[in-house]
């Protein structure tokens, strides 16, 4: 591939844009602003090769297309350069990212693959919070004359996003799976390590990454046996830098551990005890059908080892899945369906379609360990739709939930969409950043601005992570594609993004730390403490 050219003008340097039609000497001004120390560092680059800046062009009366499509945007000042691919025929092309007239950076392109370097961007962004950056995109005919097209838009948010977001990486899988493996990613640049590969298992199962307060630690996931059949199936909980296994699987509970919610106090968690079955349609766009035939809430002390649940999160005649706390610690959240089947063979279930979810709310006393009684705050009968995986804004506003015609899954339901609802008066609505396709698995920044959501709009068959600004009035952007250093990445990605989590900070403990927990046996069962139910008969 070609070098590709950039410069960043700085607001101290004699820069006008290349809208105002000035020719660039042959020596480009690379200027970063230091705003703390109030000062401005120029550095001269001999650029001999460099392709000449647009002189003269025509003007057309439309934006360009661009891959991925970012236009208007609001963005954060702590985000990687957003590189596209201007997908417009041309012989050569030249892209301005300018605020107002004295702060720009220029790429030249031979392929129309637009990368924008790291330094100068950070500058730009640092130096225009809560302002509006205009992207002017150039192409270059066969007979060398420019064309300029009308400016993308890009506006800076005041508000950061949380520095890093950690995602499970896997293939589009139907019933076995190979590479598989839980990511973390460095937002502010392009940086990807892995927390749990599954082929250092022999292609185990790595899933359902849960996070304190947004915190990188303490954190836990979930492990599953793949090949190496000496590993056993289980939680494994990261705290002060060390991993251990935990044994959900005491007394009656027999399944594994799995979705997770940490309580805000960082001692205990909810998780879920789901026994899934996979099927598969004859035909459709989505031939992949998922139900619970039981499903539980159970609650881990991690000071203890103690296993127990409630009535209140575990009824003998419902399903209870998708746990989340607010963020006080005294409610938890969580989906709640009546059990239509006993236990059967794996079938195709006739009724499958009835099973819609409420959303569910019940109190709980930390000190006492002690639930309240589970109140419905929107029913299915109401909405006509199944609502699932309620995530409450670290500020304690809004509610964000996902809601498809049926079932427990609802990543592999187009018509599933993301829905916001106002705690203070119960009112929700329908996000305007819905696709016709499916939207899911969401999480927000640990400043209430910021959320982030697998979609499958981009080609319906595997799930990419968007990210979208909240505002103040709780208003959501249109949402944005992940940036990636390479423009092209999307276009040949076959992984799906899943579970997108925020942390405020990386990962430190090794790969080699959790493994050597997850190649540990389970620990032996702890005594229940007494008083209530400690386990759903």
């Amino acid at each position: 591939m070609k070098p590709h050219h950039a410069a960043l003008f700085g607001a101290k340097t004699p820069f006008r844009s290349l809208r105002d039609g000035l020719k660039r000497p042959t020596w480009a001004i690379l200027g970063v602003g230091l705003l703390g120390a109030g000062l401005t560092i120029l550095a001269a680059f001999s650029l001999g090769q460099r392709p000449a800046d647009p002189a003269e062009w025509t003007s057309l009366a439309r934006p360009p297309q661009v891959r991925p499509d970012y236009r208007g945007i609001v963005i954060p000042p702590n985000i990687a350069p957003l590189n596209f691919a201007v997908e417009e025929a041309a012989t050569g092309y030249c892209v301005q990212v300018r605020a107002g007239d004295d702060q720009a950076i220029t790429v030249h392109s031979c392929d129309g693959g637009i990368r924008l370097p790291l330094r100068p961007w950070k500058a730009l962004l640092d130096q225009n919070r809560g302002r509006r950056l205009e992207v002017d995109v150039f192409i270059r005919d066969e007979d060398g004359r420019w064309q300029l097209f009308e400016p993308l838009e890009w506006t800076v948010a005041a508000e950061e996003i949380d520095s890093h977001l950690v995602y499970r990486l896997l293939g589009p899988t139907f019933s076995t799976y190979k590479h598989l493996g839980i990511y973390q990613r460095d937002l502010a640049a392009y940086e990807e390590s892995p927390v749990l590969f599954g082929g250092s298992f022999e292609q185990g199962c790595t899933n359902c990454h849960a996070f304190a307060n947004n915190r990188p630690e303490p954190f836990l996931l979930h492990v599953r046996p793949g090949l190496d059949e000496s590993v056993a199936p289980g939680m494994i909980v990261v705290r002060d830098g060390k991993a251990a296994r935990v044994n959900t699987r005491i007394g009656p509970i027999s399944n594994p551990a799995g979705y997770t919610a940490w309580h805000p106090g960082g001692e205990v968690a909810v998780f879920s005890i789901n026994d899934t079955v996979q099927y598969m349609h004859g035909a459709g766009k989505e031939t992949r059908e998922v139900y619970d035939r039981n499903s539980d809430l159970a609650i881990v002390d991690f000071r203890t080892g103690a296993v127990s649940n409630d009535p209140a999160i575990a009824d003998p005649a419902r399903l209870e899945t998708f746990p989340a706390w607010s963020p006080d610690g005294k409610h938890l959240y969580f989906c709640s369906a009546p059990s239509l089947w006993e236990q059967v063979k794996d079938s195709l279930l006739g009724d499958y379609k009835q099973v819609k979810y409420d959303l569910m709310r019940v109190g709980y006393d930390a000190a006492a360990n002690q639930w309240g009684k589970p109140e419905t705050l929107l029913a299915s009968a109401d909405t006509g739709k199944s609502i699932l995986q309620p995530r409450p804004s670290p500020d304690g506003r809004y509610l964000l939930f996902c809601m498809c015609d049926h079932g427990p899954f609802p990543a592999f339901r187009e018509d599933a969409d993301l829905y916001l609802m106002d705690l203070s008066n119960r009112s929700y609505r329908r996000l305007e950043a819905n696709s016709p396709r499916s939207e899911s698995w969401h999480a927000w920044s640990s400043n209430s601005r910021w959320i982030v959501f697998e979609s499958r709009r981009d080609n319906g068959h595997v799930a990419w992570p968007y990210l979208c600004y909240l505002d103040a009035s709780g208003r959501e952007h249109r949402p944005f594609l992940l940036p990636q250093k390479d423009p092209r990445f999307y276009e040949t990605c076959l992984k799906t993004f899943n579970l997108p989590e925020f942390v405020t900070g990386p990962i430190t403990v090794p790969e080699r730390e959790i493994l050597r927990a997850v190649r540990s046996a389970p620990p032996e069962g702890v005594p229940r403490p007494s008083g209530g139910s400690t386990a759903r008969e």
